[in-house]
């Protein structure tokens, strides 16, 4: 029995490796991937006779394709087993979105195949092994393909700490537990630690109502210690492979060619509405910069333009007048792009404050105040059109010089 099992481990192993490589997999690795989890969860309910069956064909078969063939005899009653057996109840594509997005307050920007096939691979387990091991297997399939541009980790930690919850482990691990460990790990923690082995009554909430109840203990120690983790190791985006670089590479809009604004005009905008040039960190203002361009195959300008939003206000590259640059220039992003601007003046501070402040989703914000508009013959050159704008909203722009932000 136990070279059999080893049998089924090694074939669980096989199937996760494939899910969690770089590119598309073929569509009969998926289904037996789909298969084998229906197979680890209903193992035990499985007759003895009908087990040693199936452990034959799992030795026996060499190449994907071989064992989905041995396997289709068995399926109904593979498929009875887990239906039957007491599985742990998993998020969905839409729970690890929602995370994301309730912990960055930005927009998901993360493919629904891309976590689909995450979560398959994190489901890939072997039979009874304990809840803290489910949950390792369900952060390190996430942190492993990298759904999202920014915070997977924190992402995955808090899918898998509602994953806990709802399948009965009482107690979470402290915030600054996982903080720490984050740090001393530099990447995912121990979960199998931290989580230990004491159980409860699984928790009934939906994964939305759960994440929404533990996001507020977990958000700031987490994403903080990530952001430092990432911090000591940032590359520079000239330095990313070409394969890297082409998913950041500008797209074109739906009617017309996307504009962008460069690094000299941020600092050319950070310089008019400050009076003055301050000090930066090209780094930081490279990667803001780059949160403009469309990521994968979007084509959604109120989309990119909340990224453009959320990036900027996350690396706040000057010294001074970050906040104004953000206003002037995400206007000037919407106006470029064929979006007019509905903002008036005396809401404009407030407006990029709630978003800084994460009181206010960014792509809500952007929603709120553009509205597509008919493409001009003439662009209007940008230079022209920061002046028209800071002059508008010189108001805004001087309250926001003068009020300090919460962080």
């Amino acid at each position: 029995m136990e070279q059999a099992t080893g049998a089924l481990n090694e074939w669980l192993t096989r199937l996760r490796e494939g899910l969690l490589t770089e590119g598309t997999p073929e569509p009969s690795l998926l289904e037996l991937a789909q298969r084998m989890r229906f197979l680890s969860e209903g193992w035990q309910q499985l007759e003895s006779g009908l087990r040693r069956s199936i452990e034959t064909a799992l030795q026996s078969s060499q190449r994907t394709d071989d064992l989905l063939e041995s396997l289709s005899e068995y399926a109904k009653p593979i498929a009875r087993a887990s239906a039957c057996a007491n599985t742990p109840r998993y998020p969905t594509v839409r729970d690890v979105q929602l995370a994301y997005e309730r912990l960055t307050l930005a927009p998901s920007d993360a493919t629904s195949e891309r976590i689909e096939r995450a979560l398959l691979a994190g489901a890939l387990v072997e039979p009874n092994i304990p809840l803290n091991q489910h949950a390792q297997y369900l952060v390190d399939a996430l942190i492993a393909l990298q759904p999202f541009r920014e915070y997977n980790l924190s992402t995955a930690l808090i899918v898998a700490l509602a994953f806990a919850k709802a399948n009965g482990r009482v107690n979470l691990p402290a915030p600054e537990a996982i903080a720490d460990a984050i740090r001393t790990t530099e990447g995912a923690p121990n979960l199998i630690d931290l989580l230990g082995n004491e159980s409860g009554i699984p928790d009934s909430r939906t994964y939305a109502d759960l994440i929404e109840a533990i996001l507020p203990s977990y958000r700031t120690e987490l994403m903080h210690a990530e952001q430092a983790v990432q911090e000591r190791s940032l590359v520079r985006l000239s330095q990313l492979p070409d394969t890297v670089r082409a998913t950041l590479q500008p797209r074109p809009g739906p009617s017309f060619e996307w504009r962008y604004l460069t690094l000299q005009d941020l600092i050319w905008i950070n310089s008019e509405v400050t009076r003055s040039p301050q000090p930066y960190s090209y780094d930081r203002l490279e990667e803001a910069t780059y949160y403009q361009y469309s990521y994968r195959d979007s084509r959604d300008v109120p989309l990119q333009t909340a990224r453009f939003l959320w990036g900027y206000l996350k690396y706040r590259p000057f010294k001074e007048g970050n906040l104004q640059t953000a206003l002037i220039a995400v206007l000037a992003f919407l106006e470029i792009n064929g979006y007019e601007v509905h903002l008036p003046v005396e809401q404009a501070s407030e407006w990029i404050r709630a978003v800084a402040e994460r009181r206010r989703h960014p792509l809500d914000a952007i929603r709120q105040i553009a509205k597509p508009k008919k493409p001009s013959a003439l662009p209007t050159p940008l230079r022209e059109l920061v002046h028209h704008l800071i002059e508008h909203y010189e108001p805004a722009l001087e309250e926001l010089a003068h009020a300090p932000i919460r962080r």
